[in-house]
């Protein structure tokens, strides 16, 4: 088995994914399955933010679908985010500043990916 790219010097930053819960996962799938379950969250990321919806249903329902896919891959950062930017979408709170903690973790997990893909 293949040591997660994040555990190499130079590579994705390590708050982006939880590397061990990745290694178990590529344990589990192997390494080519891994690589297209990260490819389809990479153009989820991209298809629910670039650019985000305007409106908050909408965005709350982007974020939610992101909360369990980004999570189920160890992108707990991405996952959180994307969970209070859907409780503040859903609850009528000001929604600024978590769009921008979302959009900055999927930015940084969408790095994360390409730098797993290159290794």
């Amino acid at each position: 088995m293949n040591q997660p790219a994040a555990h190499r010097p130079g590579s994705a930053p390590m708050a982006a994914f939880d590397a061990d819960a990745l290694a178990e996962l590529e344990e589990l799938f192997g390494r080519s399955r891994l690589m297209d379950l990260l490819d389809v969250l990479d153009r989820e990321i991209a298809n629910r933010f670039d650019p985000p919806a305007s409106e908050p249903s909408r965005l709350a329902q982007d974020a939610h679908i992101l909360v369990s896919s980004s999570g189920g891959l160890s992108f707990h950062d991405l996952s959180g985010a994307c969970a209070a930017l859907e409780r503040a979408c859903l609850s009528g709170a000001e929604i600024a500043v978590p769009l921008g903690t979302a959009i900055h973790a999927a930015r940084h997990a969408r790095q994360a990916i390409a730098t797993l893909r290159a290794a």
